[in-house]
């Protein structure tokens, strides 16, 4: 039996009304509209903390005298230069000068306690010429590196006077020297053994009384166990005459450096040549040597440092 024409499409109609399913994907919140913005942002971070990082370590050093110091001058370290000045302005108590300095960043280690600052300037006398480069170019300041693992610092105080090569070296053996008169011995002065040079004149201040004068000397490591507590100190900066009737003229002088500088000579007794000595034990220092002195002869094997303590056999 055929169905209907009508009923046929109503069926037909009731089938096309049913509704289809349709899965729709939610979006993210992160889109390609939010990343852009993003990623500029972090690459203009980068490149700013870069060119900070580029720029150096800023430090400031207070000096009580800035005297030639000026804006872009150089700063200086084992000849080469690892910083630059910025600026220069009056301290805020009006005591100083406080230099603005901008470390390069492969020094920035030397913004570290106990890295030492100075003016180097022109400077001439008995020893030499000094700062002879300041003379003819813009004057500059020095570094001397503190220790390698120091605390980080970034403000310093400046020395007055340029830091001598010949300070007390690590294993040096530090004694002070008594004498009436301070003479020609200046800091720096040399101090000899067999007219050999052994250690240096670090200071000479008066004493505490002001009754005498007080020279700190440093003996270098390979030669400490020179010093004994029978050894004799002897100011080795004259030029000394001496006229017999039998013996003529005799003319005597220590080397042209002692002559020059000022010098100490020390010397140690043969038959008692005595025990090692520590730090800041004090000697003596006569005007001049006696002539027994300058005969002595000792055998002290040189141990780089290492003395030995107790009594030391010696020939002679």
């Amino acid at each position: 039996m055929s169905v209907p024409p009508l009923e046929q499409s109503s069926a037909t109609g009731s089938a096309a009304a049913i509704p289809e399913a349709r899965i729709v994907a939610r979006r993210s919140w992160v889109s390609w509209a939010w990343m852009a913005p993003l990623l500029a942002l972090l690459v203009v971070g980068a490149l700013v903390y870069e060119a900070i990082r580029q720029r150096g370590t800023p430090i400031t050093i207070t000096f009580h005298d800035g005297r030639g110091l000026s804006a872009n001058d150089p700063v200086n370290c084992r000849g080469v230069q690892v910083g630059v000045v910025e600026r220069v302005r009056l301290a805020p108590d009006l005591d100083g000068v406080v230099a603005h300095v901008r470390l390069y960043p492969d020094a920035e280690a030397l913004a570290a306690a106990g890295t030492e600052f100075w003016i180097v300037r022109p400077e001439v006398s008995l020893r030499g010429v000094t700062g002879l480069d300041a003379l003819l170019g813009p004057q500059y300041i020095e570094v001397a590196p503190a220790a390698a693992g120091s605390a980080r610092r970034t403000h310093f105080t400046g020395l007055e006077s340029p830091l001598r090569s010949d300070r007390a070296a690590p294993g040096s053996l530090n004694i002070v020297l008594l004498a009436p008169r301070r003479g020609s011995i200046t800091v720096g002065s040399p101090v000899t053994y067999r007219d050999m040079r052994v250690g240096s004149v670090l200071d000479i201040r008066l004493a505490d009384d002001s009754t005498r004068v007080e020279i700190s000397a440093a003996i270098d490591l390979p030669y400490v166990d020179l010093v004994r507590d029978t050894s004799q100190f002897w100011n080795a900066s004259g030029v000394g005459v001496d006229f017999g009737l039998f013996g003529g003229l005799t003319f005597r002088a220590d080397s042209l450096e002692a002559i020059l500088t000022g010098g100490i000579a020390f010397a140690t007794p043969a038959k008692k040549t005595g025990s090692a000595v520590e730090p800041g034990h004090r000697f003596d220092l006569a005007a001049k040597a006696d002539a027994e002195w300058l005969t002595w002869d000792p055998v002290i094997p040189l141990s780089g440092g290492e003395s030995a303590a107790g009594e030391v056999d010696a020939g002679g």
